[in-house]
């Protein structure tokens, strides 16, 4: 009679700790990622949720271990909270009032993973989780996803962007997903995305093919020595920067850098120059940027116009001829984890001060770790910090915004509202899968 009574009264506890085990051992089970079909079969909701989320957590940990580098830092350092939150769930007692603030706190993080790997997973109770995830989960899971952001000298000529963007749809698999357009600074970037194959070829690879039609067709549409802006330039096109984005690694990004560099070289015949993962040594960008003298401008004004005076290159390039085109300019790819570009202006004409701003905000001048920062004229009395987040998980727009604030109420001036020239990586992830799916 006691041991009646007692599993009597224990039943809330009991029910949910079998239907957490369930949930647990089904999600294992079925696992790979979707396990989906959890716990119900005893009817324990708690239990059944709560194991829904354990088994997703098993899944993604033991990928985590095998292969480090299968996702972000900022998906595995979500994953460990989401299982610290999971263990801090009152299993042993059911009744406490803070279970359900725990069960949202699993929620959110369990959420903020799903968007973050650009699938719609959701916990909808047994049997199934809907049909969105149903097609698409999966096949997200196994789905490699790469970025190619291309900056071209160019933004006032529409006719030549419109070419450079007809050139681009020939390539159907890779999307175009942003374009920011900046008529002062005369520049234009693109962020072109593509699915990229487990068994990568570099020589056939439609992210590859896109920005090489881009390219091409700017080079055509476009003569370096009648172009002119406030934003530093080192050629029609500029730059080429591979980001790896889902279930993709740097070293696949740096193959396929590596490839257009070499079809650059040798179809187009610009000098072309490596960084980041793409070349052995590693060298980074800035570094190519200041032995090429791209920082100094070269007419009055703080205005970069027309191509070099001299062919002579003083840094030799890693493909193509070993000398410039005045019309051509030369290019730099290179591929690196996903850097957020962030523009705060600055409204004042003195130029001095605002340069003060940007070499105290960046990591060289002393200033925020891993922020790169330059001051650029950008209209009638405005003149931008422009800076390179190059791990916006650590510094982000806000810190960058907060800190040029401060220093600018030092130099007697006054900042505005900075902006970014592109979408989040998750933003830009979740865009191509709506567009290109």
């Amino acid at each position: 009679m006691d041991d009646f009574l007692d599993a009597t009264t224990n039943l809330p506890e009991t029910q949910m700790q079998e239907g957490y085990k369930d949930g647990y051992k089904d999600g294992l089970i079925k696992g790979k990622i979707d396990a989906y079909d959890v716990g119900l079969k005893h009817g324990f909701e708690s239990g059944e949720e709560i194991g829904f989320y354990r088994g997703l957590v098993d899944v993604w940990t033991a990928v985590i271990r095998v292969e480090p580098g299968y996702f972000s830092t900022r998906v595995r350092k979500s994953v460990e909270q989401l299982n610290e939150l999971i263990h801090e769930y009152p299993f042993m007692n059911p009744e406490d009032e803070n279970k359900d603030v725990v069960v949202g706190k699993i929620r959110l993080k369990f959420k903020a993973i799903s968007a973050t790997l650009g699938v719609k997973l959701e916990y909808k109770g047994y049997p199934k989780l809907g049909h969105t995830w149903d097609v698409l989960g999966p096949k997200m899971l196994k789905l490699m996803l790469a970025c190619c952001k291309i900056y071209i000298s160019e933004s006032r000529n529409k006719a030549a962007l419109e070419a450079i963007e007809r050139a681009a749809k020939l390539c159907s698999e890779a999307k175009i997903v942003n374009k920011f357009e900046d008529e002062t600074y005369n520049r234009v970037g693109y962020t072109l995305v593509s699915k990229l194959q487990a068994n990568l070829s570099s020589d056939s690879c439609p992210l590859k093919d896109a920005a090489l039609a881009m390219v091409t067709c700017a080079f055509k549409n476009i003569d370096f020595d009648t172009h002119s802006g406030t934003h530093p330039r080192l050629g029609v096109v500029d730059h080429i920067c591979f980001h790896p984005l889902a279930n993709t690694s740097l070293e696949q990004t740096a193959n396929v850098a590596r490839s257009l560099a070499s079809d650059v070289g040798k179809i187009i015949e610009v000098p072309t120059y490596l960084y980041g993962a793409a070349p052995e040594e590693g060298r980074t960008l800035d570094s190519i940027r200041r032995e090429l003298g791209y920082f100094s401008p070269n007419t009055q004004g703080n205005i970069w116009a027309g191509g070099s005076n001299s062919q002579y290159l003083p840094l030799a390039p890693d493909e193509g001829p070993s000398q410039a085109d005045c019309s051509k300019g030369v290019v730099v790819i290179g591929t690196t984890t996903w850097v957020d570009n962030y523009n705060v202006p600055v409204f004042s004409t003195n130029i001095s001060a605002v340069r003060r701003i940007a070499k105290r905000v960046s990591e060289r001048g002393g200033g925020l770790p891993s922020v790169q920062a330059m001051a650029l004229v950008h209209g009638e009395g405005v003149i931008e910090v422009a800076c390179n987040l190059l791990d916006p998980q650590q510094v982000g727009g806000e810190k960058v915004q907060d800190e040029v604030k401060r220093l600018a109420v030092e130099e007697g001036v006054v900042a505005g509202k900075g902006y970014f020239t592109d979408f989040s990586r998750d933003e830009i992830i979740k865009m191509f899968l709506e567009v290109g799916n």
